[in-house]
């Protein structure tokens, strides 16, 4: 059993060719279920509702560092208030996630809105933990190509 882990840890700390969720990438779950998104998130909030993956860039640098797991954090702590920010495209929130990313526009892009309305329109969104649901936003800003190209990386 400790070798499997041992083994699962190493595949994980080799994937450095994308940024990391700390919802899927961080923590238990993930060196669990390292190619099973929906299995590492559903073992990080069984184990301690996601805690321990967020905060896991102590525990697991390779995989866990940077801006990415700040962003994380902000979402997974606001979630409800940058939802309503998003859609009304102002407030402190998204002020404060928009820095974290360091966009060039000051702001986060009108994209964004949409990518959040395809989020709350899926039909088990009700259902969605609140880790759940931050890590759809997370990898909704990973994935948007004008965040990619008016706000810094997420590494």
């Amino acid at each position: 059993m400790v070798k499997k882990f041992l083994m699962l840890s190493l595949a994980l700390f080799s994937l450095n060719s994308f940024a990391a969720n700390p919802y899927t990438d961080c923590g238990i779950g993930a060196a669990l279920f390292p190619n099973t998104s929906w299995a590492a998130v559903t073992s990080n909030v069984i184990w301690d509702a996601g805690t321990t993956a967020v905060i896991s860039a102590t525990a697991s640098e390779d995989t866990c560092s940077g801006s990415s797991v700040e962003v994380a954090q902000l979402i997974h702590d606001k979630y409800d208030l940058l939802e309503t920010d998003i859609m009304l495209g102002d407030g402190s929130n998204l002020a404060a996630l928009s820095n974290l990313l360091q966009c060039s526009d000051g702001g986060l892009p009108n994209s964004v809105a949409t990518d959040l309305t395809k989020i709350l329109s899926e039909d088990n969104y009700a259902q969605s933990t609140r880790i759940e649901k931050s890590s759809k936003l997370f990898d909704a800003l990973i994935a948007n190509r004008q965040v990619q190209a008016s706000c810094s990386t997420l590494s």
